[in-house]
């Protein structure tokens, strides 16, 4: 992962919409080379769709998995192709093997593998992470070892490590195979990428550089495609510019090498570290902005610069580290902070007063680069602080990237960058900036999640300004933006009257979501994610959320039509 700034950058190629349908509605039209990459998977050329096996039948001597008790205590949750999204116990189902999250996750594999028809086997624990309600198990669905983007089951377990519930989604089939020697092919990839990624952003090729090349299995309707869900071989070819804000990931088919997805990774403490840039001129690696190493360190917990950005980020950094560590028991040094080596160890890291080549100085962006902060001069605000330090969170957690997820990732970072400048009694998040974004900033108010529409952002999925093929990141994220709003203030919008919950309760509700998610998400997968969150926090008592706390968050979901299918 990389970085993403408040701006943002639009993907290179076209990403489709899910459409789902049951408890969980999509419909969306794919780019041109999307649509045709998934039309690929059954025809053409390719070897035939092959079903992938299912969970093993039970023996003679054993009772079927799951018993016919545990069917009839789950509700299951479907999209319109019939694929399983979530499965919600109406009571929690106890651990065969105590409270240990990953034994306890383990002894619910079985039912959760007979639910989504998957074989257990393929299944590779992926993390394992305490959250106020419990913990939240992920695994990752593997196709002869290697991962299927996006195709995850992510299990919500309560403290004794009973299952409360199971959101997710697996492929159901695979077409073709990588070729036993990849020398080729990985190179062949990698020019593709190079040259795609030159070609869309008007760059020379002789400025981009492959960094990393990873393997994977692609199917395309896990992100929103419609059509059967087949998953073809595909390597994710990771390109680095000549700046240090420019880095894309491309999803380059191994046979074919076309390129069928791209997303750009720019995401636009407690040891904090701060370095003071200057306004030099930065570009090309990653390092060119590392603070403690291309920087001094002028401000550390030992001292030093207490005024100006420098001052305001290490205040900044502080109240992200003290937010996460009061609401969620998240330590965020230990999981976003980088060790350089200079001798400070694993810090929240940041250089300030950047200037960027080709860009006017200063920098009026900040971003998050996948280990540390980067931030021109005077956009060191709270909530864009927040803003990209939980683009880091959401790096370790759920992932999100390219397409819908891409524009949920946005608006996660704006929903906890603003609750980060609240519960900070941040000036610039009071009053009428409450729920403004960027108030305070050079760059000035950028987002306004009570009224998304001011911006030319969307308020509900298919309203005003919603857009369906492709979006920047920075609008759709106007769903999220309102949905945060209706559930932590209330409001009646949309034929829907919401009372708020407050913010104590709206941040549960929605660091359950960020764990809950998965790397290929779309907005109907958030508006089960959310109450599926609440119905977690509220079996465990978790800051007193109650049943009718939970029906305000259905009818958010609902006003903001998070349970309708785009059209």
């Amino acid at each position: 992962m990389a970085r993403r700034g408040m701006a943002g950058d639009v993907a290179i190629v076209g990403a489709a919409v899910l459409v789902a349908a049951g408890v969980l509605v999509a419909v969306a039209t794919p780019s041109t080379k999307v649509q045709a990459f998934a039309n690929e998977l059954t025809g053409g050329g390719d070897a035939p769709a092959v079903p992938l096996p299912g969970p093993p039948a039970a023996s003679s001597h054993a009772s079927p998995v799951p018993t016919t008790t545990v069917q009839a205590q789950i509700v299951v949750q479907t999209d319109a192709t019939g694929r399983i999204v979530g499965m919600q116990p109406r009571t929690p189902l106890p651990s065969t093997a105590g409270s240990s999250p990953a034994q306890a996750a383990q002894s619910h594999l079985d039912d959760i593998a007979q639910v989504w028809q998957v074989d257990p086997s393929t299944l590779r624990l992926a993390d394992v992470r305490p959250v106020p309600f419990g913990t939240v198990v992920r695994y990752q669905q593997t196709i002869g070892g290697v991962p299927v983007f996006g195709g995850q089951i992510v299990e919500a377990l309560s403290k004794d490590g009973s299952l409360v519930s199971a959101v997710g989604k697996t492929t159901k089939a695979r077409s073709g195979g990588f070729p036993t020697d990849q020398s080729q092919t990985v190179r062949a990839a990698g020019q593709k990428a190079v040259a795609a990624t030159a070609d869309a952003k008007k760059l020379s090729a002789k400025d981009l550089s492959v960094q990393a090349t990873d393997q994977y299995w692609w199917d395309p309707t896990l992100g929103g495609t419609t059509g059967k869900a087949v998953a073809k071989p595909v390597y994710v070819v990771h390109i680095r510019g000549a700046r240090a804000d420019q880095q894309w990931s491309m999803v380059v088919g191994a046979s074919n090498t076309d390129v069928v997805q791209s997303w750009s990774e720019t995401r636009e403490a407690t040891n904090r570290d701060v370095c003071d840039a200057r306004r030099q001129l930065v570009s090309g690696s990653q390092g060119s902005v590392r603070c403690g190493t291309s920087f001094p360190l002028v401000r550390t917990e030992r001292g030093g610069t207490a005024t100006g950005d420098v001052g305001s980020v290490f205040k900044f950094f502080g109240d992200a580290q003290n937010f996460y560590a009061r609401f969620t028991g998240l330590d965020l040094t230990s999981l976003i902070g980088a060790d350089y080596g200079d001798g400070t160890g694993k810090a929240i890291r940041g250089t300030v007063r950047i200037c960027m080549v080709g860009e006017r100085c200063p920098f009026l962006n900040a971003f998050w680069d996948g280990e540390q902060m980067a931030f021109g001069e005077g956009v060191t605000t709270e909530d864009i602080t927040g803003h990209e330090l939980t683009h880091g969170v959401t790096q370790h957690t759920s992932g999100l990237q390219g397409g819908q997820a891409d524009a949920i990732n946005e608006g996660m970072s704006d929903v906890f960058g603003k609750f980060i400048g609240i519960t900070s009694n941040d000036p610039n998040s009071a009053g009428a900036d409450r729920w403004s974004i960027g108030a305070g900033s050079a760059i000035g108010v950028i987002r306004d999640m009570r009224n998304p529409n001011r911006f030319q952002q969307p308020d509900r999925v298919n309203g005003a300004f919603w857009v369906t093929d492709n979006p920047d990141p920075h609008v759709n994220d106007g769903v999220v933006n309102k949905a945060s709003f209706l559930i932590t203030d209330g409001a009646t919008f949309n034929g829907r009257t919401v009372r708020g919950l407050g913010v104590a309760k709206a941040v549960q509700v929605w660091f359950g979501v960020e764990n809950l998610l998965t790397p290929r998400s779309t907005f109907q997968d958030l508006g089960n994610a959310l109450t599926v969150s609440c119905q977690a926090n509220l079996a465990a008592g978790v800051a007193g959320i109650t049943q009718d706390d939970c029906a305000q968050v259905a009818n958010a979901v609902a006003a903001t039509q998070l349970d309708q299918a785009p059209r």
